[in-house]
């Protein structure tokens, strides 16, 4: 599993701003990006784009990868792994602080792409030294839509660490370039650019120090809430 960006070239950033552009180290990660499992590439559409992936700021794959990391490193009991594997769309319609709980343990196991117009799901769950990967995306992505596979927690790991090391490595040169050769009349803070960089550069030390303790009891009770056949279903 590999985690891949692209950058669009300086001159082609967009701008932020309005009547005022200004430029900022998330700006600058214009970009586009696309997972690898094995042979298969993940967020690459159907249609025949000059650019065929994702084309957004690399920066929120990035933190929303972050955000998730404890809670997919989290293990997982086994007599719950049928509640995770569920979709959501047989759950009941309940109101508890337990099923609030189980929801929150299923939803924090999904890397964020709201951001998308037709945004596709990617889930993750470790079991031991595993981690399942459970990838459902709309008829605007390619090939496969529907994926469940396995790799190993290390291999997640080190795909995390690797687009950390590589995307920091990236931005570094990038505050080089962007310093050698201002855009004309766009705002720029230089110190505070190199600041935020030096700042998220510490990030995945945050993340990886987030240690996830669930209430598994809760979990249960919530998950035997949400899918009983004698509840009402959820539209």
């Amino acid at each position: 599993m590999r985690f891949r960006f692209g950058f669009h070239p300086l001159a082609e950033v967009g701008l932020w701003g309005g009547d005022k552009p200004t430029l900022h180290w998330f700006g600058l990660t214009d970009g586009w990006y696309w997972i690898e499992l094995g042979d298969v590439r993940l967020l690459k559409f159907a249609a025949d784009y000059d650019i065929p992936y994702v084309d957004y700021y690399v920066v929120r794959l990035w933190e929303d990868l972050l955000a998730l990391l404890p809670a997919a490193l989290e293990d997982v009991p086994t007599d719950l792994l049928g509640f995770l594997e569920s979709d959501g769309r047989d759950w009941c319609d309940v109101e508890s602080e337990a099923a609030d709980a189980a929801i929150d343990c299923w939803s924090d196991r999904s890397l964020n792409f709201s951001y998308l117009r037709e945004s596709p799901s990617l889930r993750c769950w470790r079991t031991g030294n595993d981690l399942t990967i459970d990838w459902n995306a709309p008829t605007n992505f390619a090939e496969p839509r529907t994926l469940r596979t396995t790799v190993t927690v290390a291999d997640f790991v080190t795909a995390v660490d690797e687009l950390h090391a590589t995307l920091m490595a990236a931005m570094e040169a990038r505050a080089i370039e962007v310093e050698a050769s201002p855009r004309a009349g766009v705002d720029l803070d230089l110190p505070n650019l190199h600041r935020e960089h030096q700042d998220r550069a510490q990030w995945l030390t945050r993340a990886r120090s987030r240690i996830r303790t669930t209430d598994w009891t809760a979990v249960r009770t919530g998950a035997t809430q949400l899918r009983p056949d004698a509840h009402a279903r959820r539209d």
